[in-house]
């Protein structure tokens, strides 16, 4: 008798464990799960943002969810099993990159320049074993990212200069060792800037076509390498005051 109630136990438990997974009014449970998963890999605390897809198809065996870590506001993607293991996250890519963004903030911050990024990193060496907290500087040493590129919005104002966008590029190129600097620049009306950039900030990432349904002045693709800058710093006064969109 009692094997026949441990099984009907075992059974019951994994059903709830389904059934937090399918997201059957339940998705707190998957949350707080996902954060307490996350705690224990890393330490720390997570806030789980948004979930998305969910366990229960012939094709899909996990949960999705977007990640805060609250200490720091990175934010980041996981996956969880059924059994509540942390399949797959990005949060130490997305603690390496954040300091690159933080510094092109700042160097645009001291141009004049009130922007936010969001960055991606390229590199042809494993980078699988990044421990957490590895600084950017020794991160480019070790793994030689080719590439750094991702999105920049800049908020509106007749003082951006194309001089001021790329002594901030350069400056940043030049602290992260000449690494090849890229950036879908959209340019956001003043009255817009933080509502868009305080959304951007609950997401783990973005692509163009995320700009679709805001309020935008205008886009343009911007890169900076050793010897070569596009466009040039008259185009970029043109561009910076809006009119021109991304192709």
């Amino acid at each position: 008798m009692n094997k026949i109630l441990c099984k009907k136990a075992g059974v019951i438990l994994i059903i709830m464990s389904i059934l937090g997974l399918m997201g059957c009014g339940n998705d707190k449970y998957t949350a707080e799960r996902i954060e307490k998963g996350l705690t224990e890999k890393y330490g720390g605390t997570f806030e789980v943002l948004a979930l998305g897809n969910r366990y229960g198809t012939m094709t899909n065996d996990y949960v999705q969810a977007n990640v805060k870590a609250v200490d720091s506001d990175i934010v980041f993607s996981a996956k969880m099993s059924p059994k509540g293991e942390i399949l797959v996250d990005n949060y130490i890519s997305k603690t390496v990159l954040s300091q690159l963004e933080k510094m092109l903030n700042s160097n645009l911050e001291s141009e004049g320049i009130t922007a936010k990024s969001m960055m991606s990193g390229f590199s042809k060496s494993n980078t699988s074993e990044v421990e957490l907290g590895t600084p950017l500087n020794e991160f480019i040493s070790k793994y030689k990212p080719y590439l750094f590129a991702g999105y920049l919005v800049i908020k509106e104002s007749p003082n951006n200069t194309g001089a001021a966008l790329t002594n901030a590029f350069q400056k940043t190129f030049n602290e992260i060792q000449n690494i090849e600097l890229r950036a879908n620049v959209w340019i956001i009306p003043e009255e817009n800037y933080d509502e868009i950039v305080a959304e951007m900030s609950q997401l783990p990432d973005i692509d163009n076509s995320w700009f679709d349904d805001k309020e935008t002045l205008s886009s343009f693709k911007f890169s900076i390498e050793t010897d070569s800058v596009s466009p040039d710093e008259n185009e970029l006064n043109k561009l910076l005051q809006g009119g021109v969109k991304l192709d």
